[in-house]
């Protein structure tokens, strides 16, 4: 392990045993998404796949924004209005490709949404696996307003998490949603009052590192495959229960189960 690595746009933290935080630290700009944030996430996703770049051993990842205003007000909306088409083509693969590194980690990935989680932030709280917020929190995707569309994946991943009307709802209209609709939709777990965000999110991004990770990098690997291929994830979740069977992690859980406490894994 390394110490905290250090970034332009963002912080690693750890907040918990196994738990890895990225921290989107431009609080000053509501933690709106430049090229370096794209730079600086790509790297530091990379770094905790690796098991490196915070003082844990790494088994989840909690990402969330600096401050209360915003988890992310979205892209930097003039650099994205300089740009030529061709740049602007890139532009929209790179984001899809930094973004779509959280879903395609074999980590689980929570968000923590607090304030503003609007674009290019909506769309990044997408690639989790889970997402929690605050009362205060409010959603939306404005593209429209400006006579664009979501680029980063919007258009692709929200009507897989919210269904296709719903999210042509969200797209077409670009009005605000709260997070009591985001929760009916299913886009939220939970939603927290503002006092105790901040504690009720890391625990409940603590809870999911201190699951199997084995198993947990299995299911994540199922259910994504499963996502665009029900016979692949199929597959995947069958060899996955074979393999398990071999694990440590399931006597653990067997005699935690058996004497009710508990368990205790330790991705063996």
């Amino acid at each position: 392990m390394t110490d905290d690595q250090e970034f332009d746009t963002i912080r690693l933290e750890s907040p918990a045993d196994y738990l890895a935080e990225i921290r989107l630290d431009r609080p000053d700009s509501l933690n709106t998404v430049n090229e370096q944030m794209l730079e600086d996430l790509d790297e530091a996703i990379d770094l905790l796949e690796a098991n490196e770049g915070v003082d844990t051993d790494v088994r989840a990842i909690l990402i969330r924004g600096e401050g209360e205003k915003a988890f992310s007000a979205g892209a930097d909306v003039q650099s994205s209005g300089a740009m030529s088409n061709r740049e602007g083509v890139e532009h929209s693969r790179k984001g899809q490709r930094v973004f779509g590194k959280l879903r395609e980690s074999d980590l689980p990935v929570v968000a923590a949404i607090q304030g503003y989680a609007l674009g290019g932030g909506l769309e990044l709280s997408m690639c989790a696996d889970l997402r929690v917020a605050s009362a205060d929190s409010e959603y939306g995707l404005p593209e429209h307003n400006l006579g664009l569309l979501p680029g980063w994946g919007g258009t692709q991943r929200l009507q897989r998490l919210i269904g296709e009307s719903a999210a042509k709802q969200v797209v077409f209209t670009a009005d605000r949603f709260d997070p009591e609709r985001m929760h009916e939709l299913g886009f939220l777990c939970e939603v927290y009052d503002d006092e105790e965000f901040d504690e009720r999110a890391v625990e409940f991004a603590a809870s999911i590192a201190g699951g199997p990770p084995i198993a947990q990098r299995y299911t994540k690997r199922a259910m994504r495959e499963g996502w665009d291929s029900m016979d692949a994830g199929l597959e995947i979740e069958a060899t996955a229960f074979g393999h398990l069977l071999d694990t440590d992690d399931l006597a653990a859980g067997v005699t935690a189960f058996v004497t009710d406490q508990e368990p205790e894994f330790e991705g063996e």
